[in-house]
């Protein structure tokens, strides 16, 4: 695990919008026949996505791209596929692991990005449940008795966004903000065959911080509006 100080934090403000239905589910295999899926809920039964799933879908999306642009990419979640038991020197993680972490036999390095729980942002009264029919695998038929219901937060709900990277470099930053604008192309949660999990991403704050906002003795830098977009848009991206 490596110490570093604090240069730079980046807390991007925004939100997630459902464009299609959004189904985030536990993604426990044991489903019996007949039962609906529902939504992955917290202890205050409220639907929200899991800020692990978001992060692991940005990850995957990062690289995809990655592996295009021509990085050197290792292959998780295998550890023994990965930076920590392939290399011998944290500067010579692939680009994917010095922004998310890795683990492995050599090295442990933790995530320079946190994302948060996403919440909705107003309250989620009423949800869709499509049937569906399974299919038996082994036999590429239709499963005898085999429905099933999914439960899913309807299109337009907004749930918020927030994401903190810490002492990121510029070629980092871009890699991050493209794979979170490829999500909206690829989509999050389950059941996306069946039309749902299409999303918007938007971001209405960025807040950079340093140490010595900290302790009292710089202000922060907050870019919004115009000033966002045109930094975003230096960035190589739109969100």
């Amino acid at each position: 695990m490596v110490f570093e100080k604090l240069e730079k934090r980046q807390i991007f403000v925004g939100e997630i919008t459902a464009e299609t239905p959004l189904h985030i589910g536990s993604g426990r295999p044991d489903i019996r026949i007949g039962e609906a899926i529902s939504v992955l809920r917290n202890v205050k039964g409220v639907p929200y996505i899991p800020g692990s799933s978001i992060k692991g879908k940005v990850r995957t999306e990062a690289e995809k791209i990655a592996r295009k642009l021509g990085y050197e990419v290792c292959n998780p979640p295998d550890t023994k596929k990965m930076c920590g038991s392939l290399k011998s020197d944290e500067k010579d993680l692939c680009i994917v692991c010095q922004i998310f972490g890795t683990a492995g036999e050599k090295i442990s390095r933790a995530s320079k990005v946190k994302f948060r729980d996403a919440l909705p942002l107003e309250e989620v009264k009423e949800f869709e449940v499509r049937t569906g029919i399974a299919l038996d695998r082994e036999r590429g038929s239709v499963h005898r008795k085999a429905l099933y219901t999914i439960e899913a937060v309807p299109a337009g709900t907004r749930f918020g966004f927030e994401m903190v990277a810490e002492n990121l470099t510029d070629e980092e930053l871009s890699l991050l903000l493209a794979a979170v604008k490829s999500v909206q192309d690829t989509g999050l949660g389950g059941s996306s065959t069946r039309g749902f999990g299409k999303v918007r991403v938007s971001i209405k704050r960025v807040h950079e911080r340093t140490a010595e906002f900290y302790v009292g003795k710089k202000e922060e830098r907050v870019l919004e509006g115009e000033e966002l977009a045109s930094w975003l848009r230096s960035k190589g991206v739109e969100l």
